[in-house]
Formats: structure tokens, C-alpha cells, sequence
């Protein structure tokens, strides 16, 4: 039977399933930005590619967003776990729970990211008190009084699963190609 198989998927609201949704406290103006110094922390923007991380820059005045944290670009509807500290540009939600890591964020991110295709440019846009109506399928776990909760045991079981999936399907393909060039330089 697989992880997914074994999850019981539920709706439960976004302010639900973390403990805070905040506007980022480390955001500027990408070209506000001083280029003084070593470029070591992420600038995540509302961009779709590379995570959402636009390029990197060095220590800016304020103190970056801590890792480990999901990222929203509300007007955008791009979302990105970034695992290390970081900075941002406007508009940009910081989500997060103490149990919070990159297996399940990769669960969550996903999830998240089927809801926010609901929203749409313009009047029917992604918005904070939106998002914050916002349910997502998620595994839970069912109290005995029938309250249920985030099964966060069960997303990291699922998010590990997926990325040994990945991988293996990746290591595949590269044993493929290599298979394929050594082939290729013998003929």
C-alpha cells in the first residue's frame, strides 16, 4: 500500500493547517536593493521559475526572513518553500508552523498552489483576506472528540515518498543517457 493510500485527506482552512501567514518584513524594492557584499540570500519575488527565488543578494538593512517557511505571491499565485533565510519583494505571504520542513512543504506548496488556480487577474484576484478563506486538502488526523488536525507525521511521510520517487526516476534517466553516450562514443 503506498503513503498516499494510507492518508486520510480532509479540507481544513489555510490558517488552520499553519501557525502564521504574514506579510513578508523583509521585502524591497528589487533595484532599492544594496549590492554591497557577498550575494548569499535568496531574493524571492513573484516569479514561478527557480521556486521563486529572482537572483541573490547581500545582508540588506532589515534582518532576512528566517528559513524554512512557505511563500505566496499573492498577485501572482507563485508559491516556493524557501529552507534558508531570505529576502522578498512586495506582496509576498510568509507561511509557517513549527513542524514545518522540506518534505512536508512540499506536500503543503502543492496543495496550496491547486487552491490558488481558483483565483484569477483582476476582480476575482488572490487576496490575503481570500487566501485566508482558502480550504486545502490536506491528511489529518481525527481526535476522539471528531476534531481533526494537519497530519504533519503523514505529509512528511508522503513528501519523502514523492522525492525518493523523483530521484529514482531521475537516476533512471541519467543511467539511461549515460547508457546511451557511452553507446553513442563506441560506434
Amino acid at each position: 500500500m503506498s503513503v498516499l493510500e494510507t492518508l486520510d485527506f480532509q479540507p481544513m482552512l489555510v490558517t488552520d493547517v499553519f501557525d502564521s501567514m504574514t506579510a513578508s518584513k523583509a521585502w524591497y524594492d528589487k533595484s532599492k536593493l544594496s549590492l554591497s557584499g557577498v550575494p548569499a540570500f535568496p531574493f524571492v519575488s513573484r516569479t514561478r521559475a527557480s521556486n521563486g527565488v529572482d537572483s541573490f543578494c547581500p545582508r540588506q538593512e532589515k534582518e532576512p526572513e528566517a528559513g524554512n517557511a512557505v511563500t505566496i505571491g499573492l498577485d501572482t499565485q507563485t508559491i516556493g518553500y524557501q529552507p534558508v533565510p531570505f529576502y522578498t519583494s512586495q506582496n509576498i505571504q510568509v507561511l509557517r508552523h513549527e513542524r514545518l520542513n522540506e518534505n512536508n512543504a512540499l506536500v503543503l506548496a502543492s496543495l496550496i498552489q491547486k487552491q490558488m488556480g481558483k483565483f484569477s487577474w483582476g476582480g476575482n484576484g488572490a487576496t490575503l483576506g481570500r487566501l485566508k478563506k482558502t480550504h486545502i486538502m490536506v491528511p489529518v488526523l481525527t481526535n476522539a472528540d471528531g476534531t481533526i488536525e494537519a497530519d504533519w507525521e503523514g505529509m512528511d511521510r508522503l513528501g519523502a515518498d514523492l522525492l525518493d520517487e523523483v530521484s529514482s526516476h531521475a537516476h533512471r534517466a541519467l543511467t539511461g543517457l549515460a547508457l546511451l553516450m557511452t553507446i553513442r562514443s563506441q560506434g
